[in-house]
């Protein structure tokens, strides 16, 4: 005798699953369009942060390997700021994937270190109490304001 269940068959998680195919290629389609409109913006704050390095290194004119260092690493930054115009999400993310898959333990330490960073950022100290001092200060007792105690005025 067969029940309820067994009657429905595979038809019966047909249209749950197109359902969630449909809400999936939703969302997909959503978090494309979203990043495609901060790209801009991202590829705008890269080309900032790899101006201040550019800057920061202008300081070094006495020392030319450290100029050059900071050069450098303005020119990698300026490059990832092509790279992140240039390119769609979907590039971006398969070379990222690619990566972590040719070095997972380079992965696992990024995402550790990231981590951290994240945690000490959330847990940041706030003001810090001053410790109390434990050495005795003497007093100084002035003649006028002296024990007044067996006097009579």
């Amino acid at each position: 005798m067969r029940n309820g269940a067994q009657d429905r068959g595979p038809t019966a998680s047909g249209p749950d699953r197109s359902e969630a195919r449909g809400f999936t290629e939703a969302l997909r389609e959503q978090a494309h369009g979203y990043t495609g409109k901060r790209r801009a913006d991202a590829a705008r704050v890269v080309s900032d942060v790899g101006d201040a390095i550019r800057e920061t290194g202008a300081g070094f004119d006495g020392l030319p390997q450290l100029k050059a260092f900071f050069d450098q690493a303005a020119l990698g930054v300026d490059g990832l700021a092509e790279d992140i115009s240039r390119r769609s999400f979907g590039e971006m993310y398969d070379e990222v994937r690619a990566a972590a898959r040719r070095r997972p333990a380079l992965t696992a330490a990024a995402a550790m270190l990231a981590g951290f960073a994240l945690y000490r950022l959330i847990t940041a100290p706030g003001i810090r109490p001053v410790p109390r001092s434990r050495a005795l200060v003497p007093v100084d007792v002035l003649p006028n304001d002296a024990p007044t105690e067996g006097r009579t005025p």
